[in-house]
């Protein structure tokens, strides 16, 4: 059955079809068309920000907690450029985000007219796809491409091209079709059963299994699947940069994550390995630093990747498995049980001693008394008041990146961070976005006083749509992790590293919203539960130390090689 509508319902109608509760963009004259159906309903919001990249970072942040579809909608010219950043974010997160891009009209195209660029090959690089259409009549077909592939695999971004001259007026035959009519339900590739079964011997010969977890875990909800297979072989848990909430916290074989400011504890664990069960990750640099110092050099591993490019690309394995982290784990976990392995006791014991070396030291980083606090001591002061079910949303730069390891993470998707595109300004609006797909929980975000204003506007934004966020700002005066550079490979030698900043919790009250400043260790427990009690956003101001500045990871890669003599 189809139905005679115009263009821009027709839109409307196929995002409700795709089940999309919500459109992150600025109005603009280029999709008024698109927009005017929304008026007198209520199944989609249009959420309108204070620049396109919040925007594009709020959509990511909501399919990352959703695991479905959300849409961009920008004018063209700059309102698409302005949305690079948070698309790219997505792409690297591989968040199903649609962005439905007008262009040029098309008798103005390729004359350099008005807000014209080419901008179908602008996104083809931080896309699953970008492709235009020219003739309205295609644009349900499109559009159910766009979201065919956004959601097919390992999912990820499209962009779908419309000049503007086609909407205005239109009207097409729309077919009322269903999803399912027109792609495939949510498949589960299992693997290959051979690799399965030779994996599963694998693993059953290890002495020391330390299992890596990784984003697809998150996003096939592989936890419980990872958790049993540890119970079953005895074997450590760690997590890829960014993904420390793959599995709840404190699971007793879990020790944190690996990369940036990660776990001593799990990088000391992984480097003794004899076999590793690699799932969701494809080993990045951000993680691994694609050298052997955290993967042994003599480890076998045992890849699972939806992605098969991602197999073996980074390191060689003992087997790869091509397929969705849950399916696979499901054939593997019966294969292992059936052949009834036997832990090693002494590896579980050294398992559990590190678990609790790391709590030790966590808690010992509770007693830091020293002013400005140290970023590690408010995260132990907020460790003891954050709710379980909490969302925590960590920015780029040096004193968000602390929280990956300090925080617990108890329900699956509770962490957003900007991964290894390590882009500032992310997880302000990324929160926004959550709270929007999770208005239930807990929103909270982590930002230095540097990231924090990269996109401080869309506080109005929070306070307009009454989006509960907390807002943590540590505030340095500086930018902490080039500073640290400087120190360490250019003798102290500080260029561009320092800033000024207003009081924050001035800043709150400015927009609406409710400010806090805290400065004594004590207090910040008890401004985080006044703050999770506020009617609607809020942000604590915490000064620390600006000379807490590790010895930056990837120091070498500023450093000149030695010459040897």
């Amino acid at each position: 059955m189809s139905q005679r509508l115009k263009a821009g319902e027709a839109v409307i109608e196929l995002l409700r079809q795709e089940g999309v509760t919500h459109i992150f963009g600025i109005v603009g004259s280029s999709f008024l068309d698109i927009l005017d159906p929304l008026y007198d309903r209520d199944d989609i919001q249009f959420i309108g920000v204070r620049h396109e990249q919040g925007g594009a970072l709020m959509a990511d942040g909501f399919s990352r907690i959703t695991g479905t579809p959300s849409v961009c909608l920008a004018t063209n010219g700059p309102g698409l450029l302005n949305l690079t950043y948070g698309i790219a974010s997505a792409y690297v997160a591989h968040s199903p985000v649609v962005v439905l891009a007008p262009s040029a009209s098309r008798d103005h195209q390729y004359r350099n007219s008005t807000q014209e660029f080419d901008q179908v090959s602008l996104f083809r690089p931080i896309t699953k796809a970008a492709f235009p259409i020219n003739k309205i009549e295609r644009l349900p077909d499109a559009l159910r491409h766009a979201f065919r592939v956004a959601t097919s695999g390992k999912m990820g971004p499209v962009m779908l091209d419309i000049p503007r001259d086609l909407l205005p007026g239109a009207e097409i035959d729309l077919d009322l079709l269903t999803p399912d009519e027109y792609r495939s339900g949510q498949t589960r590739a299992p693997g290959d059963r051979d690799l399965v079964e030779k994996a599963a011997n694998v693993l059953l010969s290890a002495k020391r299994p330390v299992i890596l977890a990784g984003g697809g875990v998150q996003w096939s909800n592989a936890a419980d699947e990872v958790t049993r297979m540890a119970d079953l072989l005895g074997a450590a848990i760690v997590t890829s940069y960014g993904r420390a909430d793959a599995v709840p916290s404190d699971h007793p074989y879990f020790l944190g994550h690996l990369g940036r400011l990660g776990s001593e504890e799990g990088a000391e664990c992984m480097r003794q390995a004899d076999v590793i069960l690699a799932v969701g990750t494809r080993l990045s640099q951000s993680t691994t630093f694609y050298d052997h110092r955290f993967i042994p050099a003599d480890a076998r591993i045992v890849q699972i990747e939806i992605d098969p490019e991602e197999i073996g690309r980074n390191y060689p394995v003992a087997v790869g498995i091509e397929g969705d982290a849950k399916a696979v784990m499901e054939g593997l976990l019966e294969r292992v049980h059936q052949n009834e392995p036997h832990p090693n006791s002494e590896w579980i014991s050294e398992i559990v001693d590190w678990a609790a070396r790391r709590k030790d030291r966590l808690d010992e980083e509770g007693r830091l008394s020293s002013m400005p606090l140290k970023p590690q001591r408010v995260y132990a002061e907020i460790r003891k008041v954050m709710p379980r079910d909490a969302i925590v949303a960590l920015d780029a730069g040096l004193a968000p990146n602390f929280g990956q390891d300090r925080l617990n993470y108890y329900e699956p998707r509770s962490l957003l961070t900007s991964l290894d595109l390590g882009g500032l300004g992310f997880s302000f609006p990324a929160s926004l976005g959550a709270k929007l797909a999770a208005p239930h929980r807990p929103v909270v975000n982590f930002n230095g006083d540097g990231g924090f204003l990269f996109n401080a506007q869309e506080l109005e934004t929070a306070v307009r749509y009454g989006l509960k966020v907390i807002t943590v700002i540590m505030n340095n005066n500086c930018w902490g992790s080039e500073k640290a550079y400087q120190r360490y490979a250019f003798n102290e030698r500080y260029v561009g590293a320092d800033t000024t900043n207003p009081r924050y919790d001035k800043f709150a009250e400015l927009f609406g919203a409710t400010g806090f400043y805290v400065e004594r260790a004590e207090d910040i427990g008890d401004a985080f539960l006044e703050a999770l009690k506020a009617d609607g956003p809020s942000i604590i101001e915490i000064p620390i130390d600006p000379d807490e500045m590790p010895r930056p990871a990837r120091l070498s890669d500023v450093q000149a090689p030695q010459k040897s003599s």
